[in-house]
């Protein structure tokens, strides 16, 4: 019983947060991120100079981006050598998407806690559609959508959101009404999104981009998620089993346990697996890359597909209707505002009920050259959470 108080208390701090999603703001200024540090998704390389090749090819453009290198090569030799220095993104209470790397000049959504204004997290900017620092690929036109990105959305943004902050809560309502699971597909709340918007952005092409790309709300919706959790995480419950992170970084997956918020629990990942764009494309998919399993250790993505027809229908080969229900069982009773799915990962659940946790994330090709495969589903392994609960349980004793 005392795991089982213990996630109770930490589950009300989760169900009093109130995400809004504030400004937006360099990572420099937002993070204090230092020049020559990048941010990865997951938990910390065992040798940073050596990281996964979705990741290195991410963070050879962000080189380039910030000018630190003249060429692929220079920047390549920067990061091997360590002078480029590459740490978890969740060490500085950010949250970026598969493959994507975050430097300085990056622009980040700042998402803050209506009842708690100094609770804050922070997420990538997307940067509309076509080639993406997300995918782990090195298309050279990746560097204008960044420019764009940052000299032209962020400042529209960011002046929108002075007039004041954007509940998400709503949003993500309204996408979950229409069919979103907020992960896989965030079509609904995208376009809900862009609504509140018009009526003071006045600028048709960050219109024009919002209207084509369907997945904008996914990072605002990653740091409310992840916001969300860490308040399990600050709860101050050393026998809470919730966990607060899912993430890999194209070689290792790891998560956190709300009990122990600092200590990073890893395995060997594997792949996400599911449909493809080209169903010809050979390419190995990458193991799990990305800090967006926030979203479904919170209880969406592959917890609300039963909700989803579109992208439950594009992963009924690898995670079929019937198992849609097993999954509400390794999770906390629902959020409040949110009483159709299931709440937070609870990895004593996982452990007991001996069923995988799963997300719903994208496959990126290995080779950090070839970028987005398609969408996909991730198993977790359960040893993960066995591990995990042995360490809770050693430090609780």
């Amino acid at each position: 019983m005392r795991a089982d108080d213990a996630n109770a208390r930490a589950l009300r701090h989760v169900h009093a947060v109130r995400p809004q999603w504030r400004g937006v703001v360099a990572a420099r200024d937002a993070v204090r991120l230092p020049e020559f540090t990048l941010l990865h998704a997951g938990p910390p390389f065992e040798d940073a100079r050596r990281p996964s090749a979705v990741v290195r090819s991410s963070a050879v453009l962000c080189c380039l981006y910030e000018g630190w290198a003249k060429d692929e090569a220079h920047a390549e030799r920067l990061i091997s050598q360590g002078e480029v220095r590459l740490e978890s993104a969740q060490s500085y209470g950010v949250v970026t998407p598969l493959a994507a790397v975050i430097s300085p000049r990056s622009s980040l959504v700042e998402v803050a806690d209506a009842q708690v204004c100094a609770a804050r997290s922070w997420s990538l900017l997307g940067s509309g559609a076509g080639p993406q620092i997300r995918f782990g690929s090195r298309d050279p036109r990746i560097l204008e959508r960044m420019k764009w990105r940052d000299e032209v959305l962020a400042p529209v943004l960011d002046r929108r959101l002075a007039y004041g902050p954007l509940d998400l809560f709503p949003l993500a309502q309204a996408g979950l009404d229409s069919g979103d699971d907020l992960h896989a597909r965030t079509t609904g709340a995208t376009a809900a999104l862009r609504a509140l918007l018009a009526s003071r952005l006045n600028h048709a092409e960050v219109d024009a981009m919002l209207a084509q790309t369907p997945l904008f709300f996914l990072t605002p919706w990653m740091a409310a998620c992840a916001l969300m959790l860490s308040a399990a995480a600050q709860a101050g419950e050393p026998a809470s089993t919730l966990v607060v992170t899912l993430a890999g970084n194209g070689e290792r997956v790891g998560i956190r346990l709300a009990g122990a918020p600092s200590r990073w629990i890893t395995a060997d990942a594997r792949a996400p697996e599911g449909p493809r764009i080209d169903p010809d494309q050979v390419a190995a998919a990458a193991p799990l890359t990305g800090d967006s399993g926030a979203i479904d250790a919170a209880g969406f993505g592959a917890q609300a597909l039963a909700h989803a027809p579109e992208p439950a229908q594009a992963f009924e080969a690898w995670f079929p209707a019937a198992a849609h229900d097993r999954q509400s069982r390794i999770h906390t009773a629902p959020h409040p505002a949110f009483s159709r799915l299931p709440g937070v990962l609870d990895a004593a659940r996982v452990v007991r009920e001996d069923i995988a946790a799963r997300a719903a994330i994208a496959m990126i090709a290995a080779d950090g050259r070839s970028g987005l495969l398609g969408r996909g589903i991730y198993t977790a392994p359960p040893e993960l959470f066995a591990r995990a609960l042995n360490s809770l349980h050693g430090e609780t004793a």
